[in-house]
């Protein structure tokens, strides 16, 4: 079906090819670099709807770190229109140290088979000890791609700052979500999306690596358990996508649940 896709967006899906794959290799090498191996856990999964590949590096700096890409290829209602092309990528990071929360970045581009296309996706920080001094700068990181643009950064987080995000997850709200403002594919949006992404990566890992060998309390270890449970908790009973099947079990365990969870 690729070939009903115009020029222009056979040029536009390449540039989204090579972005998700020089973000693989970006976040792998940070994987290897902080935990000092290459050693991954791959495992492709294959099913009618949706190919998926995951990878996981387990360390002494990042406990898990997953990357996990898909291709889906067919409607996934009431979710997903049927796709004629489309990319999927996600990045989850649970630290050792327990101050520094989780991280979570998932994006999706999609040329659709009714004609419309789509850039969705969401990145931010649920913590376990909250830090206010590291999740201001990574909000201030952000907050310059979105101003040095005229755009005003407040509607890309009001879906995080209200609801099931902020309330039961607890997350930072210090990142943007594009799911509930999908945005067109076209160059001003794809590089608002691509420095999004690496920004919001890179500044994440310089804060790792400042509190990675820092001391800490039993306090924090509680705190990080609690993160956690209720990142389980939002994976089993209200994002859409793993409380309903939509993604199926296998894949959302091995790429974003936490190493170790106590109750």
């Amino acid at each position: 079906m690729e070939s009903t896709l115009s020029k222009e967006q056979l040029s536009f899906t390449e540039k989204m090819e090579k972005f998700v794959k020089d973000m693989e290799t970006r976040v792998l090498d940070t994987f290897a670099r902080l935990n000092g191996s290459r050693d991954l856990q791959t495992r492709d999964f294959l099913y009618e709807e949706a190919d998926y590949t995951v990878k996981v590096s387990r360390g002494k700096v990042i406990e898990k770190g997953g990357f996990e890409l898909c291709r889906v290829k067919k409607e996934l209602p009431p979710m997903i229109p049927e796709p004629i092309w489309n990319r999927y990528m996600q990045i989850d990071i649970y630290p050792r140290t327990p101050l520094v929360g989780m991280l979570h970045i998932a994006m999706y581009f999609s040329y659709q088979a009714d004609g419309g296309d789509m850039v969705g996706g969401i990145m931010d920080i649920t913590p376990g000890t909250i830090i206010d001094e590291d999740l201001s700068f990574v909000k201030s990181k952000m907050d310059k791609i979105f101003e040095k643009r005229g755009l005003d950064v407040r509607e890309f987080r009001a879906s995080l700052e209200h609801g099931n995000h902020k309330e039961k997850l607890k997350a930072s709200c210090v990142g943007v979500s594009f799911f509930k403002n999908f945005l067109e594919i076209n160059e001003e949006h794809f590089n608002l999306v691509k420095e999004a992404v690496e920004t919001f990566f890179d500044v994440y890992i310089k804060v790792l690596e400042k509190r990675k060998d820092q001391k800490f309390s039993e306090t924090d270890i509680d705190a990080m358990f609690d993160m956690r449970k209720r990142w389980l908790e939002k994976q089993f009973f209200w994002d859409p996508f793993p409380s309903t099947g939509l993604t199926p079990y296998e894949v959302w365990s091995m790429q974003d649940l936490a190493p170790e969870v106590r109750f």
